[in-house]
Formats: C-alpha cells, structure tokens, sequence
C-alpha cells in the first residue's frame, strides 16, 4: 500500500460518503475497502456496506455515494441492481459514482474495454441511475473460490484468452495503487460537496 498524507487543503472533516459494494466471492469488498480507506486518509466520515446490510442507509444523508459491484456472466449482482433501482431519485440528487469490477478490465484492448462499458452502460440502463462518474476496476481470477463447474469454465475461458490455467492458484489483476489514487480523487468530489 502506497502511503498518502492529506494536506489541509485536502481534509474534509464535515464530509461524508456511503461506500455500498455487491462482491460474489470477496474481491470487490476489498476493493470497497481500500477505497473506503483512502476516503478516510483524507478526513472523510465513511460508511462501508455490504448491500445485502445496506437497508437502513439512506443515500440522502451522504455528500457521495460510491457504489461497487463486480460482473459475473456480463451481467452486475441482482441485489445492487434493485438497490440502485430503489434509490435513483435520491442518487441522481447527489454526487455519486459506480465502480465495476470485472475480468474484462484488466484486458488491453479496444474490443475488452468496449465489452467492459457495454455492461457499464446497461447497469446504468436498467437501474435508471447515471452516475457523475463511472470507474472500471480490474478483478482477480479467483479459482480457488468457484465452484468445480465455475472452475472449469473459467479455466476453458481463460486459455482462449490467453490467461493463466493452473487452478491451484488465484491471479489479481487489480492495480491497488490506482484504488487508493481513485478514492483520494472521489474524497475531493465529497469534500467539494459538502462545501456547497
């Protein structure tokens, strides 16, 4: 982990934001996490939600709402889905961002970063919601934490493309430098917020 030290001019002590992430097998709670923490090197009052323990939080009260969620067969978890879905008016009253979490980010080419907006774009479609901000993340290979079929799906998908096989071993592709960098650059947005 990379160290930041706020400057005063980048500590915003009245500011607050809600971090509400999706994660099928623990990847994107991770990443919710470090952004979360980097939110908070800069003074940020931060509330950090699973979305299934997400009920009772109310984007309104929040300068930002950052919202995670990882893509499994091109599609975003159901759940984040429907809590979008529920809270759109209040989100589009706000600042907020969506952060997608996916395989296909951590490609370079034109064909995957078109594939990675195609469903950035139909999340946005099917909850109502257009975020200020979209941020694709790139995931982890977690073969040790799908099942047998999953396993070996994944393992036929990723020799076509060209990525590693051995199923003994999971492969994170995430650059947390640029997690951590990403929540500094959202603080700033909640801190701008919070001012007006």
């Amino acid at each position: 982990m990379t160290a930041h030290t706020a400057s005063p001019d980048h500590v915003f002590k009245n500011a607050s934001a809600l971090v509400v992430y999706a994660s099928t097998h623990g990847h994107t709670a991770k990443i919710a996490a470090r952004i979360a923490e980097s939110m908070r090197a800069e003074g940020l009052d931060v509330d950090l939600r699973d979305v299934v323990s997400a009920d009772d939080a109310k984007p309104g009260r929040y300068d930002i709402v950052v919202v995670g969620a990882s893509l499994h067969k091109e599609h975003h978890q159901k759940a984040i889905v429907e809590w979008v879905r529920a809270w759109r008016e209040v989100l589009a009253r706000q600042p907020s961002v969506f952060v997608s979490v996916s395989l296909s980010a951590a490609e370079d080419s034109d064909e995957s970063r078109a594939a990675t907006k195609r469903c950035i774009d139909e999340f946005c479609t099917q909850t109502g919601w257009t975020p200020a901000r979209t941020e694709p993340i790139a995931g982890c290979l977690q073969y040790r934490e799908y099942d047998l079929f999953t396993r070996q799906l994944m393992r036929l998908l990723m020799k076509r493309m060209g990525h590693p096989t051995d199923a003994s071993h999971d492969y994170d592709y995430t650059d947390w430098d640029a997690v951590e960098r990403f929540g500094h650059e959202i603080a700033q947005l909640a801190g701008a917020a919070a001012r007006t």
